[in-house]
């Protein structure tokens, strides 16, 4: 059994339930994932949704005993990894080795990274686009877990070093205090031939900067006295290179896996809803819910191919949001959009292609 979790949801649970760089941290990560996208797959439109699922993971801890292992690794729990710097990186081995008690007790993150990232292929193989996008989204949060030092280790709070709340301090206060400050790095996403390698290799990296978590921590609290505005100021200036690099590196990695689960599902893109019954004309239908809040999906109809696109536009005829610019073959099709960071008020919805254009309202209330 392992005490140490057990211990600490009982002494401080409220941090249980923060998400692994908080909720803004987590959304930031997942929303600047898609910047790096390839262009075919752009008709996912995904941004918007990864951000405004990434702490559904987190959420689910709540009510899903089996949920709150799959966001930690404490890594140096393991022997092999204080006497080799590395673990078997096979979960059957781990449990062989070490008894499913201790390795579930300890965390299975990388598992779990490597489990989502096949719900995604299966999702995309379906071509059921919303499913790979929830998926899509906790993929986003448990690589962003792995790139908070304090994820992947035993002292994760900063117990065994009289930090005691360490743990909140850097990934929830001061990163919703810097987070304006954190800044990305474009990358196009690249195919990962080894995602088993890939996941641990990027865990044992970012296992060198808990240290400096910890370290810095300590520094800044000496010096302001307390944990004040003047101790998360110092705190910043300290651990503000890292944690771009840990930012970064987690948005990149997230955009890296997605478009692999991608690639291994054979590149779909938006397909027919209705199989070998095609429409005879164009249409665009009524958004439904409408009114909604902040989801809605859209369906229209592809007579001939071409090249179409859907555009969002608001009550001023300023485009807001592109959902499908692509060339389609005839087909239904249904797309969503997610309207959580737009506000309140009337919208318009236009589909064209090279021979048809129309246009439909829809209410965003909130």
């Amino acid at each position: 059994m392992n005490h140490k979790r057990i211990l600490f949801s009982l002494l401080f649970i409220s941090v249980v339930f923060i998400c692994g760089w908080g909720a803004n941290g987590h959304k930031i990560i997942n929303r600047r994932s898609t910047f790096s996208l390839p262009p075919s797959m752009s008709f996912l439109n995904w941004a918007d949704s990864l951000a405004a699922h990434a702490s559904d993971a987190d959420i689910r801890k709540s009510t899903d005993p089996n949920e709150s292992p799959r966001h930690y690794i404490d890594i140096d729990d393991y022997p092999e990894f204080i006497a080799t710097g590395r673990i078997p990186q096979d979960l059957d081995s781990l449990i062989a080795i070490h008894g499913s008690s201790f390795v579930y007790g300890t965390g299975i993150l990388p598992f779990s990274i490597m489990a989502t990232v096949d719900s995604v292929k299966k999702y995309f193989q379906l071509h059921n686009f919303q499913k790979a996008m929830l998926h899509a989204s906790d993929l986003g949060h448990y690589i962003g877990d792995g790139h908070q030092p304090l994820h992947i280790t035993r002292n994760y709070d900063g117990q065994y070093t009289n930090q005691t709340g360490v743990h909140s301090r850097y990934e929830t206060q001061l990163i919703n205090r810097d987070s304006a400050n954190i800044y990305y790095n474009f990358e196009n996403a690249v195919y990962v031939p080894d995602i088993n390698g890939y996941v641990f290799n990027f865990l044992y990296n970012n296992y060198t900067y808990v240290d400096s978590v910890l370290k810095y921590d300590s520094i800044a609290k000496s010096l302001a006295g307390s944990y004040n505005t003047t101790y998360y100021q110092i705190y910043w200036e300290l651990a503000a290179n890292f944690t771009n690099v840990l930012f970064n590196n987690a948005s990149h990695i997230i955009s890296d896996l997605i478009y692999t689960a991608w690639v291994n599902a054979g590149t779909p893109t938006l397909v027919s809803l209705t199989g070998t019954i095609l429409p005879e004309k164009f249409y665009l239908g009524q958004n439904y819910p409408n009114p909604f809040n902040p989801v809605t999906k859209l369906e229209f109809g592809i007579a001939e191919p071409g090249f179409v696109t859907l555009n969002i536009y608001d009550v001023l005829g300023n485009e807001v949001a592109t959902i499908v610019n692509d060339r389609l073959q005839p087909g239904l099709y249904e797309v969503e959009w997610n309207a959580a960071s737009y506000p309140s008020g009337t919208y318009f919805y236009k589909l064209s292609s090279d021979v048809f254009s129309d246009t439909r309202r829809m209410m965003l209330l909130k």
